[in-house]
């Protein structure tokens, strides 16, 4: 699953659960909140919704209001307790249990050196919403008034809902499946909680420079969780004179693609870009191989080992964007990936390339910042105000640089590295020497990727 900024293969993930959670009904948890407000990026344009709350700014970020999460609690002289609350049984489980192994690995992994200031890290509640909203409403109040952990360490659910943790500040670090992540200052999406839908365009325009084509075709569901990052993609190619060849912003979950495969063929599209979840991409390049069409593929969704496992000779070619130091990028100068993927093949080894689990992994990461600059003061307001001082949030050299002064409320570096199923490997390419971040300057107020052409990555880029 790619991410950051925008996060695309969430919106795939997203399409999904609204299709399956349509026919069961969402109960008063999905996504929602009665006293939600709008939430913009940086041009404005509204990007999700949280609930009111006022924030308390600092001379550079934003902490809890005045007298709120002053305390410790789950907190000891030697250790701190925290919650995880994913969707880890039921149908969902596949697109968002992986997140927890991550947060277990990383505690492991610090804790191993003896965690922060003499406290270790427990997950000490794990709790499975087993893909039912009002198990994750009651899951959340368990976790607060009745486990009393200090903070939400390893949220990833299609029900996530803002009010109750917002309240609250409770310190919380997940998977933005939901977009409604931005604005709050305790909400931690890793790479950044505010999407920005343009972002695509200009690395799929990146990406058509490079393989030097100038047709595309767009395919997403009928649903705006997928629809509007393709019609994104499409609104930006068509400005710069891209031929938009063909396009289905409707395509149904687990429907027969058999005649947008056809119509892909007789548009003589030379690349594909999809904004569906990996179940269809596959249906897709299969399709595509049945009918001898050659055109290439981006999948904003499915650089997973066992997709490549499971359909490796559909997926070689495919390329793929990434937020994160690819897992196959060249140790030597990515020593950060070299520590992830030796801890996790010591404490989590099935998960050790899962795109979700390294989620996890900087989740934990940032919390356990967070408590390590608190120092002597380790409360939840604390944590929460310490997190939003980092200007320049690596994950420890895992991801490109994210600004936590701001980045709850807007995007400002926009970063990817794109690989491509290669054998058994999913590689990274089109680099710069060894950097495999392609940044972008973007004019937010006109983003129209004009010959996108790759600036110097920020300061503290990995690889840099």
């Amino acid at each position: 699953m790619s991410s950051y900024p925008i996060r695309a293969s969430m919106i795939a993930v997203l399409a999904t659960v609204v299709a399956l959670t349509a026919a069961v009904g969402t109960g008063n948890g999905f996504a929602g909140a009665a006293t939600a407000q709008k939430v913009t990026t940086g041009d404005n344009t509204p990007s999700a919704t949280a609930p009111a709350l006022e924030l308390s700014s600092t001379s550079i970020g934003s902490t809890c209001p005045s007298g709120v999460a002053q305390g410790s609690p789950g907190m000891t002289s030697k250790n701190i307790n925290v919650a995880a609350i994913a969707t880890e049984s039921g149908s969902l489980a596949g697109d968002f249990a992986a997140m927890v192994p991550g947060v277990k690995a990383y505690f492991s992994f610090i804790n191993a050196s003896g965690g922060v200031n003499g406290r270790k890290f427990t997950l000490a509640y794990n709790i499975d919403d087993q893909g039912n909203p009002s198990q994750y409403s009651q899951a959340v109040q368990t976790a607060v008034e009745q486990d009393h952990a200090f903070g939400l360490v390893g949220v990833a659910s299609p029900f996530f809902a803002p009010n109750f943790v917002t309240q609250n500040c409770i310190p919380t670090y997940g998977y933005n499946v939901t977009h409604n992540w931005a604005g709050p200052p305790n909400l931690y999406s890793t790479g950044g909680s505010a999407l920005y839908y343009p972002a695509i365009g200009y690395y799929a325009a990146y990406l058509m420079k490079r393989l030097k084509v100038k047709s595309f075709a767009t395919l997403a569901y009928g649903v705006a969780a997928s629809s509007d990052s393709c019609n994104a993609v499409n609104t930006s190619l068509t400005k710069v004179g891209l031929k938009q060849a063909y396009t289905d912003l409707g395509v149904s979950i687990a429907g027969n693609l058999s005649p947008d495969v056809q119509h892909i063929k007789s548009s003589g599209a030379q690349l594909v870009i999809t904004c569906m979840s990996v179940t269809d991409n596959v249906s897709l390049a299969r399709g595509l191989k049945q009918y001898g069409v050659k055109t290439k593929q981006y999948w904003l969704n499915g650089e997973d080992p066992s997709t490549l496992a499971n359909y490796g000779n559909l997926v070689q070619g495919v390329y793929f964007g990434t937020q994160h130091v690819p897992f196959a990028a060249p140790l030597k100068y990515y020593p950060a990936m070299k520590t992830y993927l030796a801890a996790m093949k010591k404490y989590q080894p099935k998960y050790a390339q899962d795109e979700l689990s390294i989620q996890g992994w900087a989740s934990a990461a940032l919390f356990v910042q967070g408590v390590k600059n608190a120092g002597s003061n380790v409360t939840q307001a604390n944590v929460v105000k310490q997190d939003n001082l980092l200007t320049n949030w690596t994950a420890n050299g895992l991801y490109y640089p994210i600004d936590w002064t701001s980045a709850h409320t807007k995007s400002t570096n926009f970063c990817e590295a794109i690989i491509q199923a290669q054998g058994k490997k999913y590689v990274p390419v089109f680099n710069r020497g060894h950097q495999v971040f392609n940044c972008f300057a973007i004019n937010q107020a006109n983003p129209v990727p004009v010959n996108p052409t790759p600036i110097a990555s920020p300061a503290g880029t990995p690889g840099t």
